[in-house]
């Protein structure tokens, strides 16, 4: 039960890191940028580990986000030059700089316990046993504390300096206009981006790293827009993915890596399906409302415009001679519609309008105009 806990704390706290990271890397338009410092700064872990041979080092933190940061710098520059695209660029370099390191790992880290597959998978699980101690005093364990601390520098930096994160973000031209310097800003975020990615490593893996700084940012992107809102929403996503993955990663008996991510996905599907406003069964709804309305307004425009033949074959036989391609079912279930929902009534010479449709006609005419 001890492991549990502090295996679920780890798992938070991981989570709710990574959201905050994806939440503005969403925003920005820079969601890939995760997939490639995940796998970007392999280079810069398995080199200092070569040197130092010690895991607790800080130097495999600093080479590793130094690493990511030549990632960023390398791709901006192969955009400078206009020979390719933002996305062609990422693409070029993290993958060319994760596969020297794994070469670099392969060839000069067989005998240990460093390899690729262990930095692709990562087990929460593991994490749990690297013991933070002062003295004899057990703290808990270390990676909890590397990540809370990475957590406090973000929200540190963001509460700080959040105007100059919504300029940079935005609109970067009139924020260099008002002195803000979003190339600064974007750097200095990058930066803890990166670190947040070398430190989630040890812990996560790439694979649960880039499933948490996407997933729920994503799913929160399409409930708000409201930078502060989708933040906020990202993190709760993002635990409620921990939570749920943990525990069915207990249930299961297996590694939690993979039902966190999973549990990611799933959330991000049920937003997307089930969103108010912007998901799938939302719009499609509203797409059939906004659909409806037109044709209810089409049909009281032609009662109006006595268009309608005063004959009952009007509702049964639609489209002769009014440039019309509804379908008679349509047209009798529009008619109805209508009659029950009392903006238009029958009489012996056909139909009118009530007052209410009267009403809803000239504010549809009005949407138009």
């Amino acid at each position: 039960m001890f492991i549990d806990i502090w295996t679920l704390a780890i798992a938070l706290v991981t989570a709710i890191s990574c959201s905050l990271c994806g939440g503005l890397l969403i925003v920005n338009r820079n969601a890939m940028v995760s997939e490639g410092l995940s796998h970007a700064v392999l280079p810069g872990l398995a080199i200092a580990f070569w040197f130092l041979r010690d895991y607790s080092s800080p130097w495999l933190l600093i080479s590793a986000a130094a690493c990511g940061l030549l990632m960023v710098w390398l791709t901006e520059a192969f955009v400078r030059s206009g020979v390719v695209e933002s996305d062609a660029s990422l693409g070029i370099v993290f993958a060319g700089m994760f596969s020297l390191g794994v070469l670099f790992a392969s060839n000069y880290l067989k005998n240990t316990h460093f390899h690729s597959d262990c930095i692709i998978e990562g087990n929460l699980s593991l994490a749990v046993f690297d013991r933070f101690e002062l003295g004899t005093l057990y703290l808990g364990p270390k990676p909890f504390y590397v990540m809370l601390g990475i957590l406090l520098l973000q929200l540190a930096f963001i509460t700080i300096c959040y105007k100059e994160l919504k300029a940079m973000l935005f609109d970067s031209e009139l924020a260099s206009r008002f002195g803000l310097r979003p190339k600064l800003f974007q750097l200095l975020w990058l930066s803890i981006v990166s670190v947040t990615t070398v430190a989630a490593f040890n812990v996560a893996g790439s694979i649960l790293i880039v499933a948490l700084m996407i997933a729920p940012p994503t799913a929160a992107y399409l409930i708000t827009v409201r930078l502060s809102s989708l933040l906020v929403l990202s993190v709760v996503l993002g635990c409620i993915s921990a939570v749920a993955g943990f525990y069915s990663a207990l249930a299961m008996d297996v590694s939690t890596t993979g039902p966190i991510a999973s549990a990611a996905g799933l959330v991000f599907l049920a937003v997307l399906f089930f969103a108010p406003g912007r998901g799938l069964l939302a719009a499609r709804f509203l797409n059939a409302r906004q659909n409806r309305d037109t044709l209810d307004c089409l049909v009281l425009q032609w009662i109006q415009d006595s268009k309608l033949s005063s004959s009952e074959s009007a509702v049964n036989q639609p489209g002769q001679g009014k440039d019309s391609e509804l379908s008679a079912l349509r047209w009798r279930s529009t008619v109805e519609r209508l009659l029950a929902s009392n903006l238009i009534t029958r009489h012996d010479q056909g139909f009118s309008l009530t007052g209410a449709g009267e009403a809803k006609l000239a504010a549809k005419l009005a949407d138009f105009s």
